[in-house]
């Protein structure tokens, strides 16, 4: 007979030894700094019996948002209600189910945060890991938000806006609105015309691409224009305007990321908000330079195919952990 689970008070049949073995491990891999030798280690007990590798099958669930929630003994339904519109319009109600999800699953908080961003929880608008979100403003502009990405609404009466906080976001402003349209992004700001724009704003990096529109961005002793089928990008003090194929830059928002003579380590930032798991590169690739179509919906697949396409090895360690590195 299976034992129960006591820890935390909370006794649940579901959960034998295998299982709070796997959930364990998976702690482990999702702490980003599993040596060789736990990762070995892993190995051996994942083959070691059926009953081991069964219950890594069961708490992996294909790496997708929410399947390792979903299958790690939460009173049933409870996943449901976190993907309800009215749950996620309550914010607050949304923050308290995501800490009882990390009290009461025995996941962890490291573990969450690898599919759901808990930092973005309270903005208006939020995407989980390998999710995209299509809506439309007041004024009839549409927004496509790529994964872990986040955005709050900061409209007023003199001028349409929002304020995009971290992510990849597409912005096809409408034109019926005479309302300048201002995006926050954080010490700048972009004043948009009609048009399409891709904003792309995580660690520090900031770039505005002008699809088929135009703008300005103006900031600290800063004022740039930005034309259609222009890309600017600030990387601290460096700033970069260069042409672009506004196809390919939009080309995320169908699932594909189309790529031109990129770096692996670019091409691997754009695949790493669909993939729930752990990507290492080895220092020596990160500057090789790849042309390609990848599917960033399949994100092992996708960075399968871009290993290969180099001549390059990629390990994958119990479906979280891939590294690439050069060919022996």
């Amino acid at each position: 007979m299976a034992k129960a689970r006591t820890r935390d008070g909370i006794a649940d049949l579901r959960i034998d030894e295998s299982g709070r073995a796997a959930i364990n491990w998976m702690v482990t891999l999702n702490s980003g700094s599993m040596t060789e030798r736990q990762a070995r280690d892993f190995e051996r007990w994942r083959h070691a019996s059926p009953g081991n590798a069964e219950a890594w099958n069961r708490m992996s669930g294909g790496l997708q948002p929410f399947d390792v929630l979903a299958r790690s003994g939460l009173p049933h339904g409870t996943v449901a209600r976190l993907r309800e519109p009215a749950m996620r319009r309550d914010r607050r109600t949304v923050l308290r189910g995501l800490v009882g999800l990390v009290a009461t699953s025995g996941v962890g908080a490291a573990s969450l945060q690898r599919f759901v961003p808990m930092e973005d929880v309270l903005n208006d608008h939020y995407t989980r890991t390998a999710q995209h979100e299509r809506f439309q403003l007041t004024d009839g502009s549409d927004v496509i938000l790529a994964p872990r990405s986040s955005l709050n609404l900061a409209s007023r009466p003199e001028e349409r806006g929002l304020e995009f906080v971290r992510g990849r976001m597409m912005l096809d402003v409408a034109s019926r609105d005479a309302r300048p349209l201002i995006v926050d992004l954080g010490p700048f700001r972009f004043n948009a015309s009609a048009g399409s724009f891709v904003f792309d704003r995580r660690d520090g990096r900031l770039a505005v691409t002008g699809l088929t529109g135009g703008g300005t961005l103006i900031g600290p002793e800063r004022r740039v224009t930005v034309r259609a089928s222009e890309r600017l990008s600030l990387d601290g003090t460096d700033v970069t305007l260069s042409k672009v194929d506004a196809g390919a830059e939009a080309s995320w928002t169908t699932g594909l990321a189309v790529v031109d003579n990129e770096s692996i380590a670019s091409i691997v930032e754009q695949i790493r908000p669909y993939f729930a798991g752990f990507v290492r590169l080895d220092p020596d690739v990160m500057d090789r330079r790849v042309s390609g179509v990848f599917n960033l919906f399949d994100p092992v697949a996708a960075l399968d195919t871009l290993a290969r396409s180099v001549g390059l090895t990629m390990v994958r360690t119990a479906g979280f952990w891939i590294k690439i590195t050069p060919s022996a």
